[in-house]
């Protein structure tokens, strides 16, 4: 199992943001995190990579606790959905210094990512600085990056809000394919139902609690309705 996030519960003070909250996602799989804003998707986001402090429950990733940070975070690859891209620095830049964080020299920095680069269409924009690449070459580069160190599993938050539809879809493709190619484990959290498979396993969350799993046919099937946006709508009303 690529990651196991069991029986999680979590409060900002007072305020109850996640509620027993279970799903897991097994090896080299695309799964789908789906639920409007506000609903605990970001908040699962920051327990993951620990930018918060698990309260209660179990989380793993590969077999490791969250608790243990550096071997459970070490087959990671994180893209967040504020950008995070150094604009002062060209592409290339960008990537040496993640690679430095990973104890990668320059040569093998680029050597780990230079098909994902040819893949996204990257290769003539290792000079440019960061601010002057569009929003979708943005997302491309830090796709790439989190790549670096060939994780096992990878996340993104929101990945292609703002882009353009091609872009987003562009993007969608590349890491659907990435699961085929390199059998990395994807946790893909989205709120847009037009990036979502018949076939995609998924989870619907609702103010903090998982409330529909499985994959997205059977939902609609199990809720007797003719397609997702309207088992959502059911299920969240």
């Amino acid at each position: 199992m690529s990651l196991k996030f069991e029986n999680v519960n979590f409060s900002y003070g007072k305020k109850e943001v996640l509620k027993n909250t279970s799903f897991y996602i097994p090896k080299s799989s695309f799964f789908v995190l789906l639920g409007l804003n506000g609903a605990g998707k970001s908040t699962i986001f920051s327990l993951i990579t620990r930018l918060q402090h698990l309260q209660d429950g179990n989380i793993e990733i590969n077999g490791y606790s969250i608790k243990d940070y550096g071997k459970a975070l070490r087959d990671i690859g994180i893209v967040f959905q504020e950008p995070t891209l150094d604009l002062d620095l060209t592409v290339r830049q960008n990537l040496y210094y993640y690679g430095s964080l990973k104890g990668l020299s320059f040569k093998d920095t680029i050597k780990s990512v230079e098909n994902e680069i040819k893949i996204l269409e990257l290769e003539d924009k290792l000079d440019v600085p960061a601010r002057n690449l569009n929003g979708g070459h943005r997302r491309r580069v830090e796709i790439v990056r989190a790549l670096i160190s060939e994780p096992k599993l990878l996340l993104l938050d929101e990945a292609t809000v703002g882009l353009d539809l091609k872009s987003r879809f562009d993007i969608l493709e590349y890491v659907r394919n990435l699961v085929k190619r390199k059998g990395v484990s994807v946790l893909w959290i989205t709120h847009l139902f037009d990036e979502i498979n018949e076939n995609d396993d998924i989870a619907i969350i609702k103010a903090g609690e998982i409330i529909e799993k499985g994959f997205a046919k059977e939902i609609v099937q199990r809720n007797n309705q003719e397609n997702l946006v309207d088992a959502f709508n059911t299920l969240v009303r």
